[in-house]
């Protein structure tokens, strides 16, 4: 082997060791700002979930609802029919 390919060999190999740390680094300032990120962002998440019903073939009374149970079951009023004065709009606008 020639002292160009040698020292063009030895270049190339440099360029790749460069390329390297930099998508190393690259990657990890990424994964931090997501997590900077994230926790910025985490006060945001209600701290208490509602539970579905789970469920075990209890009726309601509702004639809506189904006799044997597993599913996720909707609200007992329609949003906006509480009286409250809220509006609620599908679609938008």
């Amino acid at each position: 082997m020639d002292t160009r390919t040698r020292h063009a060999t030895a270049a190339r190999d440099r360029a790749l060791t460069r390329v390297n740390h930099l998508t190393w680094r690259a990657g990890t300032l990424a994964a931090a700002g997501a997590v900077l990120l994230g926790a910025g962002f985490a006060h945001l998440l209600p701290t208490h979930l509602p539970h579905p019903a789970l469920g075990g073939g209890s009726s309601t009374g509702d004639d809506n609802s189904p006799s044997t149970g597993g599913g996720i079951q909707g609200p007992a009023t329609a949003p906006g029919t509480t009286g409250g004065g809220s509006h609620v709009t599908s679609g938008g606008s």
